[in-house]
């Protein structure tokens, strides 16, 4: 769903009850609560649901008949403080999906019952339009050319571009990996002008279909148990494998071009960061910063847990077509102009 169409949805339901309190105010109707829904910015809504086909109801009063027949549809829109928004989100059905705004912000949660939505919006919205920030093109560049050429990264190799990529959730998965996934493939997309992700729907569990015949190229979260991570390494280790380890040392992940192993037993919060950080690596980024403390690659490693401003500039670069897989260093100083 596109930000811009989320947004005039949100106009239309917000104008929606404006009106209709108006018009049964004008009316001098004086009936129950539900009948002139007003919301509050203290997480309640005191009308609760919002009638929008009462032309339509039927009137079985002089027949006799119980009125239990009619076309009324109910659409549920709160006004919630940003606590409760986070703590909803982790109670979040497979019906409901997140809103994001431009800058990737979490805004609100709609389903076809519903829509919840953040108090401070207006002044988020405000203090957002007020805080984007511009760099210069060679910072960008520089931070770039810093966080993808590693150690172990001569040359970049990029996600390809002939066929869609599709994220593919297999083992020990949760309910939150999956709903974590599918907002990674939004972000991307977002970033790329070359290779995209679906975004709509995610590969579960075991993987019967031949990959010659499908349009997708399956980036492949697998979380499995400590003895399975080990055995991996031990029987199927590859020479292009790159270790996760932990604070001390200890191996918690695999990741490789098109997959990320990682231990079920991470907490929730880590387990996502280390989807980030491995799907990242697989696109080409091994590099560290640093310089830029806000960057997710600051080499402080865990201290940043979200991509910064400048982070996504660089995607945008890598992903923007003029880079391909093969280049060296130097062939990407010369592509921007850069001394070499």
């Amino acid at each position: 769903m596109k930000i811009k169409v989320v947004y005039l949805l949100i106009s239309l339901m917000i104008l929606t009850i404006f009106l209709i309190g108006c018009t049964e105010n004008s009316s001098g109707k004086t009936g129950s609560q539900d009948s002139n829904p007003v919301m509050n910015a203290t997480g309640t809504s005191t009308g609760q649901k919002l009638q929008t086909d009462k032309s339509n109801t039927v009137d079985n009063s002089d027949s006799g008949l119980k009125d239990s027949k009619t076309s009324n549809t109910f659409f549920n829109i709160r006004i919630v403080p940003v606590s409760e928004l986070e703590k909803l989100q982790k109670e979040m059905s497979s019906d409901e999906y997140l809103v994001k705004n431009d800058d990737n912000t979490i805004i609100g949660i709609v389903s076809s019952k519903g829509l919840t939505i953040r108090g401070d919006l207006v002044q988020l919205e405000r203090n957002s339009g007020n805080a984007g920030k511009e760099f210069d093109k060679e910072d960008v560049m520089l931070h770039l050319l810093d966080i993808t050429f590693g150690l172990d990264n001569a040359k970049i190799k990029l996600f390809k571009a002939d066929k869609k990529y599709k994220f593919w959730l297999d083992g020990h998965y949760t309910d939150s990996e999956v709903k974590f996934v599918k907002n990674l493939s939004i972000l991307f997309n977002s970033l790329s002008g070359t290779t995209q992700f679906e975004d709509e729907e995610v590969t579960l569990g075991f993987l019967q279909t031949n990959y010659d015949v499908i349009p997708n190229n399956f980036y492949n979260i697998k979380i499995i148990t400590d003895k399975m991570l080990q055995q991996y390494y031990d029987d199927k280790k590859k020479d292009s494998d790159h270790l996760i380890k932990n604070s001390n040392g200890e191996l918690i992940g695999i990741v490789n071009d098109e997959y990320i192993y990682l231990l079920n037993t991470l907490s929730e919060e880590d387990q996502q960061y280390y989807i980030l950080k491995g799907l990242l690596y697989s696109m080409g980024l091994h590099g560290v910063s640093y310089k830029n403390t806000e960057s997710f690659f600051y080499r402080n490693e865990g201290m940043n847990r979200e991509l910064s401003d400048l982070d996504k500039e660089a995607i945008k670069l890598l992903y923007g077509g003029s880079l391909k897989t093969g280049n060296t260093l130097e062939d990407a100083k010369k592509t921007f102009g850069l001394e070499t």
